[in-house]
Parts: C-alpha cells; structure tokens; sequence
C-alpha cells in the first residue's frame, strides 16, 4: 500500500474501535494513530495503545505547539490526532488510520485526495441505542446526549466517501466491505500528503 490516510468516523457506540483493532491486525502496512485525550482511563485500557492519556494542562501545550493534525472537544473531554504520527508512518511508507468525531474529520478530509473517509452507519438508532446501554457507561441523560448527538452526525454521513453499516454480530461483513474500499483507493504521493499535513490547522 503506498501511504495514504483511512479515516474512520460514526456515532459513539456504533463500533469504531473493534473495526479499528480488526483492522490493525489485517493490514501490516497500515498504522493506527492514537489519539491523545484529557478522559479518564477506563478500565481494560491501556496508555499508548488505546489512547494517548494526558492531563489539561499538556493538552493545551500540545494544542499551542500545534502538534495536532485536529482537536475537539467530545463530551466534555478533549481529542487531538497528533501529527507526528501521520508523518512517520507515511515516511515509512505506510498508510496512516485515524479515528476521528464527525466534528474533527471535517478538518481531516481537506487533506483530500490523500484521505479515504469512511462513516461507519448504524443498522437502525434502536440498535445504536442497545449498543450504547450495553457498555453501562453512561447516565440515562449522557445516553441521550449521545443519542441526539449521533443524528445530528448521520445527517453529515454524505460528506463521506464511504458509507459502511456496521450491523450487529455482522462486524467480518463490515470489515470486508471496508478492506475493499481500501484496495481500491486513488494512493497519494508522500510529499503532497506531509506538506497538507504541515499547512492544516484545526
């Protein structure tokens, strides 16, 4: 694969990251960015590998030293991509996959035509809403937050190049759809991507 960004987005709970971990063990050529973010840890989390966790006070210095490719704020808690990340892993040659809010992959896709953007849909909001009760991680008002907030982003599913629905216990289905729109995607050139990624600023 010649170096390329996958990003991938959707509503909380309609299962970006067991996509993402598939994914990572599918393609030896593709790196995973880790997102660094001020939430707690949860359990069953590990820093570094599910997430970059840091504190308030390094987020914003990281913010200032413009060290993210973009930032948000979700739910209370602040995301950044670093950029780093990105450049390292296409220097080596490799692609680059970010998981990204709808909010903070409208930054990532004015990197186009370097980025494959992908929306991972919902079968139904009734299945996202089982999805989200299921982790118990939630109040029954953060659930609806989470609930109003994930329409409000399926409305912007169009933006996408991709749309993918991730039905339930169907997630092979899902990934071989996905996989397939990897293959097939335009590659860009290491040197067009690295000054994008130089000139983009949240």
């Amino acid at each position: 694969m010649n170096p390329l960004i996958v990003l991938i987005s959707g509503p909380s709970g309609v299962g970006k990251d067991s996509v993402i971990n598939k994914l990572r063990d599918d393609f030896n050529s593709i790196n995973v960015i880790i997102t660094a973010t001020t939430r707690t840890i949860r359990a069953g989390e590990i820093n570094g590998r599910d997430y970059i966790f840091v504190d308030q006070k390094d987020f914003e210095r990281m913010k200032k030293a413009n060290e993210f490719l973009e930032y948000a704020n979700v739910y209370g808690n602040q995301y950044g991509v670093p950029k780093d990340q990105v450049k390292a892993a296409l220097s080596r040659g490799q692609g680059a996959l970010i998981k990204a809010d709808v909010q903070g992959a409208n930054t990532i896709m004015k990197l186009e035509p370097c980025v494959l953007s992908i929306f991972i849909m919902p079968e139904s909001i009734n299945d996202l809403e089982k999805r989200l009760t299921k982790r118990m991680t939630e109040s029954k008002q953060a659930l609806k937050v989470r609930l109003d907030t994930a329409m409000t982003e399926i409305d912007q599913s169009g933006n996408f190049e991709f749309i993918v629905y991730n039905k339930e216990d169907r997630i092979e289905q899902t990934l071989q759809e996905i996989e397939k729109n990897i293959f097939e995607a335009k590659n860009a050139s290491t040197k067009r991507v690295f000054n994008l990624i130089d000139e983009t600023a949240p």
